[in-house]
């Protein structure tokens, strides 16, 4: 199995792709994020490549459907600040409804590339190719102490060790009567998405173009592609973890960002750091008022940026909430990079001028480093959790790339076809 799964679309460069193609024939890299040829057209393209791979490997065996209905609890063992964590939950088809009408909320603001990208492969293959992502409260853990006694009573188990370490187990709970307890548990809770946010919007959208070309006007939930594949993780799970993603400013982008010390000192007291602070600050609590790392390739200088005040927020986001404006990520966006760099908020949804990076270390060698690419490095805190959960029951979005939730999920472990019963 380790040489047939992947992680998620959005995280694999054009490197892993090619590793993975590499790997297997029957790697999912080939379902989920295919090749582009130069003489790709309507009739031969990755999303018709996808299609018939998809097909050929259910006829051939390498895909094999299981013959009575069943959920999967999924469990990734990993360590991470020093510690070994297990975080678990269960894939399960969930009813979809629009953001705001329904019980599933995004925290994320989402772009209609990667959903147009994400609507041609689902309707070329007709499958949810991998689970969204979902959190959902439990404070009392009695979800987590369902998951708990649905994998105890499971006598096998698929395992697939990652590269980087982490321990991935899927359990298959077919037993009626569980399932059954599993969805009375979830079913009138409320779901937060924590990753895929793209794949949720195009999967509603393609339920609303289906039901439309087919004019069913049946209730919902009786149509497999009423229901979108999810993984469900308690928000008191322990193994939850949130990492930040550090912006990078392009080299466009150069004149501006020498002058964001004295910029930034119009809203944030300025202390000069060293690198190390720097990368700390990268793992810490993201509690108090805003605090940012800025370090500057042409002067070479490194600082920590603290929020001065709470009234430039209410200037700058007056329709949002106070949840909203408390973000570390918020306060960049909107002071940092719109107000002193002079972005506007379409283009910095773009990524014209933005390189994201996970690492806080990379992040600062690409600016202050032998071989520095990048004019300026903003340094983040991780998001909270109860931050994510405030903003998006609040019905705002999170700007692009606000949480890093790790480890991703894997993606072929699990698929659903939408075109059975």
């Amino acid at each position: 199995m380790d040489d047939l799964v992947a992680p998620p679309y959005d995280v694999i460069s054009a490197e892993m792709q090619e590793a993975l193609y590499r790997r297997s024939p029957y790697n999912v890299v080939r379902l989920i994020l295919g090749r582009q040829y130069d003489g790709d057209g309507p009739d031969d393209n990755r999303y018709t490549r996808a299609k018939r791979d998809l097909e050929s490997w259910i006829a051939k065996g390498i895909l094999v459907e299981d013959l009575q209905p069943a959920v999967y609890v999924y469990e990734q063992r990993f360590r991470a600040a020093g510690r070994d964590l297990t975080r678990r939950g269960i894939i399960c088809a969930i009813e979809m409804s629009p953001f705001g009408q329904g019980t599933v909320f995004p925290h994320e603001e989402t772009f209609s590339a990667p959903k147009a990208d994400r609507m041609h492969l689902l309707k070329a293959t007709k499958a949810n190719l991998s689970p969204v992502f979902g959190l959902t409260p439990d404070d009392d853990r009695s979800l987590s102490a369902l998951l708990e006694e649905a994998v105890s009573s499971c006598r096998d188990h698929i395992e697939v060790k990652e590269d980087a370490g982490v321990l991935n187990r899927l359990y298959a709970v077919s037993d009626a009567g569980m399932i059954g307890r599993l969805a009375e548990a979830i079913k009138p809770r409320p779901i937060f998405i924590a990753d895929g946010h793209h794949r949720y919007e195009t999967a509603l959208n393609y339920r609303d173009e289906r039901r439309a070309a087919e004019n069913y006007k049946g209730p919902l939930g009786t149509r497999p592609y009423d229901d979108v594949m999810m993984m469900c993780v308690p928000m008191s799970d322990p193994g939850l973890v949130i990492l930040p993603t550090h912006r990078l400013i392009k080299r466009s982008a150069g004149s501006l960002a020498e002058k964001l010390p004295a910029a930034a000192d119009k809203y944030f007291r300025l202390k000069e750091a060293d690198r190390g602070e720097l990368e700390r600050l990268a793992s810490g609590d993201a509690a108090g008022p805003a605090v940012i790392g800025l370090a500057v390739r042409r002067t070479g200088g490194l600082y920590t940026l603290t929020l001065a005040s709470m009234e430039p927020m209410k200037d700058a986001l007056p329709g949002m909430s106070d949840a909203y404006r408390e973000l570390d990520v918020a306060a960049l966006h909107s002071l940092l990079l719109e107000r002193c760099l002079g972005m506007t908020r379409e283009a910095i949804g773009r990524g014209e001028q933005i390189t994201y990076v996970k690492d806080a270390a990379e992040a600062l060698d690409r600016t202050v480093g032998p071989a520095a690419d990048h004019e300026a490095t903003f340094i983040l805190r991780p998001t909270r959790i109860d931050q994510v959960r405030a903003v998006a029951a609040a019905g705002e979005k999170m700007p692009h790339k606000s949480t890093y939730f790790y480890p991703k999920l894997l993606s072929g472990l699990v698929m659903r076809r939408l075109n059975g019963n």
